[in-house]
C-alpha cells in the first residue's frame, strides 16, 4: 500500500464531516425563532450545500474516484463563505468552533479537488477508472473526523440554544 491509496478515501470523508457541520450551522439558523430573513437564507443555503457533501461523499466512495471536482472546488468555497457570513449575521448564535471545523475540513476537501482539476488538466487523457482505496485509511479518516465533527456538533446546539443571559438550557431527560 502506498500513501496515495492511504488518503485516497479523505476528500469525501472529509465532505461528510464538512457536511454534518454546515447543515447543523444551516439548521440552527432556520430553527431559531429569532431569526431574521438574512439568517434564514444562509440557513438554507448552508443545508443544501451540507447535504451536497454528504451526498457527494458517498458517490466519490463508490465511484472510487474524485467525481465533478470543478463543482466541488466552487462549493467548498461557497460552503466557507455562507458559514462565515452567518458567524457576522447571527454571531451569538453559531458556534465559531464550528465555523472554523468546517471551513478547515471544507478547504481540504476543495484543495483536494483543485488538486485533482491540476492534476487531470496536465494529462492528455485522464484516467477514469476507480482507483483502489485502502481500508486502514479509510478508518483513520473516519477518526480524525470524529475527533472534528462531535464537538463542533456540540458547539453547534449549545449556540443554537443560548440564551439571551448567556446560559444554556439542560434538558432533563427524567421519566425516559
Amino acid at each position: 500500500m502506498n500513501a496515495a491509496t492511504f488518503v485516497r478515501s479523505w476528500p469525501s470523508v472529509f465532505a461528510w464531516g464538512a457536511g454534518l457541520i454546515t447543515a447543523a450551522l444551516g439548521a440552527g439558523a432556520i430553527t431559531r425563532p429569532d431569526s431574521g430573513a438574512a439568517a434564514s437564507g444562509l440557513g438554507i443555503g448552508l443545508v443544501v450545500f451540507g447535504l451536497a457533501a454528504l451526498a457527494w461523499g458517498g458517490v466519490v466512495l463508490w465511484a472510487g474516484r474524485l467525481v465533478v471536482p470543478a463543482l466541488v472546488l466552487g462549493g467548498s468555497l461557497a460552503a466557507i463563505v455562507g458559514a462565515t457570513a452567518l458567524l457576522f449575521v447571527v454571531p451569538a448564535h453559531t458556534s465559531v468552533l464550528a465555523v472554523a471545523a468546517a471551513s478547515l475540513l471544507s478547504v481540504i476537501v476543495g484543495a483536494s479537488a483543485a488538486v485533482h482539476l491540476r492534476r487531470r488538466r496536465r494529462i492528455a487523457h485522464p484516467e477514469r477508472t476507480p482507483q483502489p482505496m485502502s481500508v486502514v485509511g479509510l478508518l483513520v479518516a473516519a477518526a480524525v473526523i470524529a475527533v472534528v465533527v462531535t464537538p463542533a456538533l456540540g458547539a453547534t446546539q449549545n449556540a443554537v440554544l443560548l440564551r439571551d443571559d448567556g446560559t444554556v438550557p439542560v434538558i432533563s431527560h427524567e421519566g425516559h
